[in-house]
């Protein structure tokens, strides 16, 4: 059985309101972080936490209270990076004075923030001691919910992941974001990533990126279908949605907002929830396909386990898929072109295509720098959920968010 932690950011505080850099220096919410706080909570309120706990600073610990939990573990261990001579500057100032020390940051993990101040890899090491701390206090099953920083939760991810440091591959984490964390045994997966849908269907970071001339592409599984009820592989084998499938897409309209074009997978179980969700028919585009599994296509999963038919690839070997079909590191550079293409074509705006678990999920460890044996670190796709790519005007990407699907939620 596993374990799960959802990782909550704070609601905006006068600090982030002000483009301060906080820190350690406690800052009270502003009635936009008080605001956050409460729809977090109505978005909590049927879930069950057997722990919850909380960092020290003031700004965690109301959007806890306003979250609906007022007692949480208050854990110090939680608290955001101490970021020394940099504490309550305004960003601006920080960018003319030290943009020598934040370029270096990007790449050195054993700098001191703010020349007094923690490094990265200390704040990852602290926060790191207090989620195991959390973990040992849950059964097996069970889940704990922490309100914590940004910083902090990067840090985390950072530990679980352990990628080259260098330029972001992920977006800024949202105030009043949700990132969930799933752990079984010694092994960690990143269920989602920047779950701030209570809030806005389009990432801040992402809104931020198209305004400076860059391109959004929301990448949406399609519904679910029979083939994935019975549990047989589809890959390019085509089949319509289940009467579950096409509500799961009607009720993905409710949220997931607006585009400038929409793009699919010819395959019926992608077009038709792009026509469902968005009331047009797509544009169609072959590089949207799922990774062909060759002749094994139309079995189930178990079967081919059992006939010993998946032994290379249960060993985390990039083989070709049933003999015939495409390798992870193929599908990776044919989505990867298709998307680039995008961003070329479509600056400035938001783009949704709709597609597989398969590829989508390939395409956010490319963006990641995830190596094949680490694509465990990323949890599989629900269906209709949304990934949001933010692509920069330089043609860099980031993963902005990962496996969205509140409409799936009780």
């Amino acid at each position: 059985m596993t374990k799960r932690v959802v990782l909550v950011r704070h609601g905006e505080s006068e600090a982030n309101a002000g483009e301060l850099w906080q820190g350690a220096t406690s800052s009270p919410l502003t009635e936009a972080g008080r605001d956050q706080a409460e729809l977090l909570g109505a978005r909590l309120q049927h879930r069950k936490f057997d722990m919850v706990a909380s960092s020290d600073l003031e700004r965690a610990l109301h959007t806890a209270r306003l979250a609906g939990y007022p007692v949480p573990l208050v854990d110090p261990g939680w608290r955001e990076g101490y970021l020394g001579e940099w504490e309550g500057r305004p960003t601006e100032w920080v960018v003319d004075h030290c943009g020598d020390d934040l370029m270096r940051l990007q790449y050195d993990y054993d700098l001191p923030m703010g020349r007094t101040g923690e490094t990265p890899r200390q704040v990852a090491e602290r926060s790191w001691k207090s989620l195991t701390s959390l973990l040992e206090k849950i059964d097996e099953g069970g889940s704990g919910l922490v309100f914590a920083h940004g910083g902090v939760i990067d840090m985390i991810l950072w530990r679980i992941t352990r990628l080259t440091p260098g330029r972001r591959r992920s977006g800024f984490l949202s105030n009043g974001s949700l990132c969930e964390l799933s752990f079984k045994g010694d092994k960690a997966s990143i269920l989602r990533y920047n779950d701030a849908t209570h809030l806005s269907p389009i990432a801040p970071w992402s809104e931020a990126t198209r305004t400076e001339g860059g391109t959004v592409i929301d990448l949406i599984r399609h519904g679910v279908t029979h083939a994935n009820l019975d549990g047989r592989v589809q890959g390019r084998l085509d089949s319509d949605l289940h009467p579950n499938g096409k509500r799961q897409a009607r009720r993905l309209s409710s949220w997931v907002g607006d585009f400038d074009e929409i793009y699919s997978s010819p395959l019926a179980r992608a077009s038709s929830t792009a026509e469902i969700a968005f009331g047009q028919a797509p544009r169609l585009a072959d590089d949207l396909m799922e990774i062909s599994f060759g002749e094994w296509e139309g079995n189930r999963w178990q079967d081919l386990a059992a006939q010993g038919r998946l032994d290379e690839y249960q060993k985390g070997h990039d083989v070709r898929r049933g003999r015939t079909g495409e390798t992870w590191a193929e599908a990776q550079a044919r989505i990867e072109g298709f998307i680039n293409h995008l961003a070329r074509t479509h600056p400035g705006k938001r783009v949704a295509a709709t597609s597989h678990g398969g590829v989508i999920r390939a395409y956010a460890a490319r963006v990641l720098g995830l190596p094949y044996e680490k694509i465990g670190l990323l949890g599989h796709l629900q269906n209709t959920s949304v990934t949001q790519i933010a692509i920069a005007e330089d043609g860099f990407p980031t993963l902005a968010t990962y496996n969205l699907a509140p409409h799936l939620e009780d």
